[in-house]
This record gives structure tokens, sequence and C-alpha cells, in this order.
């Protein structure tokens, strides 16, 4: 009775939050390599400093606008993502049955998921961790680079340009399976819903633990 149903996996609030997620972040990776790398003239490095800023001023506030206003949905996504079982363990054994699925066309058997599964949930865990000193050390070393002390700086330095790269690299398996997974990126993007359906054989704990108890209160 199920086939024809939608389910909202993605509320507004969540879906502006990734759009200025997306805005701020992918054009913070591409300046950040050329930061890094520093393959063009002394004028286009100075520019690509400047977009680079701007767009981690739009970052820090996406981030701190979402967590004051959606600071439930905050709380209950660090639950989710920092919750481990041996679930997740024997996702990572076959990484989700992605390799097998992409490269073999074989389809094998993959522990029962929440909201998220395993990889979702190491990628929500780096992007909270990694988020979070990414926009602390980019204004230490932006706006007060002078008031800290020389060794803070460095360190504040040194822990930037790692978790830049950890996302960056993150970011690129994640748009890959996003558009593998691609009802889930039209959801994100679009309408913020997704089959019934897929959601009980992507999400089946998901489904049964939180959605039907929902629906039994409710009728």
């Amino acid at each position: 009775m199920h086939h024809d149903k939608t389910i909202l996996k993605h509320p507004l609030s969540v879906r502006i939050f990734h759009y200025l997620l997306i805005l701020s972040f992918l054009p913070l990776a591409v300046t950040g390599v050329i930061l890094y790398f520093k393959p063009l003239s002394e004028s286009a490095m100075n520019l690509t400093m400047q977009i680079h800023v701007v767009c981690g001023v739009v970052l820090t506030i996406d981030a701190v606008a979402f967590f004051l206003i959606g600071f439930n949905r905050v709380v209950l996504f660090i639950k989710r993502v920092f919750y481990v079982s041996m679930n997740d363990v024997k996702w990572f054994a076959v990484l989700g049955g992605y390799p097998q699925k992409i490269l073999l066309r074989q389809k094998v058997a993959v522990p029962p998921m929440g909201k998220y599964n395993s990889g979702q949930k190491l990628f929500g865990i780096c992007v909270l961790i990694g988020g979070t000193v990414l926009i602390f050390s980019g204004w230490v070393l932006w706006a007060f680079p002078h008031l800290a002390p020389r060794e803070a700086v460095a360190m504040m330095g040194t822990l930037h340009t790692f978790f830049a790269w950890v996302l960056t690299l993150f970011l690129l398996v994640h748009l890959f399976l996003g558009i593998y997974m691609f009802e889930d990126f039209k959801s994100m993007i679009l309408h913020g819903k997704i089959p019934y359906e897929e959601a009980r054989e992507m999400s089946p704990l998901w489904v049964e633990k939180e959605l039907i108890p929902i629906s039994e209160n409710k009728s």
C-alpha cells in the first residue's frame, strides 16, 4: 500500500543550509587548492584569497545560523552520526556494497541502516569536526594572526590545511555517491522527499523505528 507514497527526508531548513554549504564550500575547496599550490600570478592569487575569505564568511554565517535556528536538528544529527553499532562494522567490511554494485554489477548483503548509512555517518563526523576546525582556524589566520601566539598560529595553519584536504577528498566521494544515489540527490536538491520503498530498502531501521511509530501515533 506504500508503493506510491513518499517520505520527507530533508526539510526545507536543511535544504537551505545545504544550498549555502554548496555555494560556499565548493569555491572554498577550489580556491584552497589554488592557494596551496600557488600556480597563478600574484594578482590572481590575491583575488583567489579574497574569494576564499568571502566564501569563508558565508560558510560561517550559514553554520552559525543553522546551529541557532535548527538546534534540535543539529542535536539529533549528532546523536545519529555518533551512534555506532556492529552494523556499522559490517557495513564498512563490504563498504556498503558500492564497489560490488558499481564495479562488478553484483549485489551483496548489507546490514540494515538508520536514516544515514555508516559512510554518511563518517562523513557527517568529519564535517562536524573538520568544519568547526576550519571555521575557527580560518578566522584566527585571517582576522587575528597578530593577536595569537606564533606557535598557535602555526598550529592553526597546519590544522586548517589538514582538515581542508580531508574534507575536499571526502567531498569528491560524497558528490560521486550522491549522484549515484540519484533519488536521494534529487531529494536534497529539490523537494526533500524520497519514495517510501527506497527508504525501506536503504534505511529500514529509520523507517521501522522512527517513521512507523509516528504514523501509528497519528492514526
